[in-house]
């Protein structure tokens, strides 16, 4: 959608443009909700001034650019961006973080400086940012706002089914180049990156004379009420002060609200002889995890390590020449990108993650037996699952080629101490009952001293000794969890939407998906009831409503 260009200063003419109403501008249409709408909707509202936008995207460029086409590009989650397309062709993006996108200033101005650089220091390519401002009260444009180049291009996205093979796999070595980047990029402090001059007014850790580490950006620490209580948002020193204050997160959240957030738990929780989440169970799992704390954290300082890593490398993020689509040619969406402990949020690309099997080590994965008796249907599942493990196995093999340690890292993902130290900072979202399983499994004896040994520490005692009461007590409760994660997936199977589901749909599916939820609902109080009693406790604990 464009809208109406403002009168610019020389020449004085007006360009007429195709107008739009101000709400397609400020709120977002992309989705609506079947739940908590206005809240949802408030949270991606920006109101700001259109025609002082286009003027600060004009002096971007000089004194003799001109707007011709101000449109709105297709709206993401966290952002508002629009193309600004000039009279002599050249094209620039200025985008508008939401409510929603974290913590007002720091999060654009972390933005900026993190795609400076990668790009400049990294040679990854980013968008080249021309303007910004992180001061919405002042700034005479009623919001933050990012001006930056548009990527050359198109999106990986739509020709990525298209390309053979060989084709996905040159674009993957091009991506372990830059993640290997990434990974071999050290940083002193844990935190997110700014300019120095951006972060005067708070506690920063210097890196050169250009960059400094500041408090965090990253959306795990606003998500969910987490940015509504007053706590420490680094910068931190060590990989312990990191998990020492994500304990303390959760503890506050846990202690601050008396409800704990119901469409981001994974169950149907507190019905008949169910289970039901408490601020006793959740706090004793989190002082737990600080017991052993000291011993799980990993000593490879390459697992340690503060690294930036890109949390969304899916194939709208990557952009490719479009005459030569096996070239990438840019990297966009670095919001919200925190420097963390590597082995915190290390993790393989979105754009290789397949279904089916993983190969462990450097296996050359092969065609089933049988594959020429199969039918044409089996043949192309086959094949497809056949090109998505020649994909990532090559993804690994140019990374062990250029950082053996990320190949390391993304190799221990399922360590035990590591899935610990992954789960514990949501807690007070849900899955204590999962954190106190694993928490036991860590203190039977033959495993503490493995993972001690692991962890090129002395075996001594493990601080957590549970009794055969307590332990009985806990697989009670992890059966009662896990049966109420089960209802809650089979609920979301019928409705036909995806783990997680936070009642998003697209406005024109609002009323077909309403109804499919009602259907389920009356189905699931059907079947978990046996009395009108325990319809009406299910009925009050059903998740998917206003809150």
């Amino acid at each position: 959608m464009s809208i109406l260009q403002s009168q610019r200063r020389e020449p004085q003419t007006v360009q007429t443009i195709q107008s739009t109403s101000e709400d397609n501008l400020f709120s977002y249409k992309a989705q609506r909700w079947l739940w908590n709408e206005h809240e949802q909707l408030q949270r991606r509202y920006v109101r700001f001034d259109v025609a002082a936008l286009i003027r600060v995207v004009e002096d971007a460029l000089g004194p003799d650019a001109s707007c011709v086409e101000f449109t709105k590009l297709p709206e993401g989650n966290f952002n508002k961006t629009f193309i600004a397309t000039m009279q002599d062709g050249r094209e620039l993006i200025a985008r508008l973080p939401n409510p929603n996108a974290g913590r007002p200033h720091y999060t654009t101005a972390s933005e900026v400086a993190t795609m400076a650089y990668v790009r400049d220091r990294l040679q990854i390519p980013a968008p080249k940012v021309l303007t910004y401002s992180t001061q919405s009260s002042t700034n005479g444009i009623g919001a933050e706002y990012i001006i930056m180049e548009k990527c050359p291009g198109i999106e990986l996205g739509r020709v990525w089914d298209e390309l053979a093979g060989k084709e996905k796999i040159e674009i993957v070595k091009q991506l372990a180049t830059f993640t290997a980047r990434l990974s071999n990029a050290r940083f002193p402090y844990y935190g997110s990156l700014y300019y120095t001059r951006d972060i005067h007014d708070v506690k920063a850790m210097q890196v050169d004379d250009i960059f400094s580490v500041g408090p965090t950006t990253s959306r795990t620490w606003f998500d969910d009420k987490r940015g509504e209580v007053d706590i420490y948002h680094g910068p931190w020193q060590t990989a312990e002060e990191v998990m020492e204050a994500m304990l303390k997160r959760e503890v506050a959240c846990i202690e601050t609200f008396s409800k704990f957030p119901k469409d981001r738990q994974q169950g149907i929780f507190n019905g008949p002889g169910g289970y039901c989440p408490s601020k006793t169970a959740k706090l004793a799992v989190i002082e737990d995890v600080r017991r052993v704390l000291p011993y799980i954290l990993p000593r490879d300082d390459a697992y340690t390590a503060s690294v930036l890593w890109h949390n969304d490398l899916h194939s709208d993020n990557i952009f490719v020449d479009k005459e030569r689509p096996t070239q990438i040619t840019g990297i966009i969406d670095w919001q919200g990108v925190p420097l963390n402990p590597a082995f915190l949020h290390v993790h393989y690309p979105s754009l290789i993650e397949y279904q089916g099997p993983i190969l462990d080590g450097f296996e050359k994965p092969q065609l089933p037996t049988g594959y020429e008796e199969l039918d044409k249907d089996a043949k192309k599942t086959a094949r497809a699952l056949h090109t998505a493990q020649s994909i990532w196995m090559m993804y690994k093999v140019y990374t062990r080629k250029q950082a053996p340690d990320q190949l390391r890292l993304l190799s221990n993902r399922d360590f035990l101490p590591w899935q610990i130290l992954g789960l514990i900072g949501s807690a007070f979202d849900d899955g204590e009952a999962y954190v106190q399983k694993t928490l036991s499994a860590l203190a039977e004896p033959e495993i503490w001293r493995k993972i001690l040994s692991q962890n090129d520490q002395e075996v001594v005692q493990c601080p957590l000794v549970y009794s055969a009461e307590q332990l009985s007590k806990q697989q009670i409760e992890l059966a009662k969890w896990e049966r109420d994660v089960e209802r809650k997936a089979r609920v979301l199977k019928e409705v036909g939407v995806y783990t997680g589901w936070d009642g998003a749909v697209l406005p024109d599916e609002y009323d077909i998906v309403s109804e499919r939820l009602e259907r389920a609902r009356e189905k699931f109080l059907d079947i978990e009831s046996e009395s009108s009693a325990e319809r009406e406790q299910w009925a009050k604990v059903w998740p998917f409503r206003d809150v």
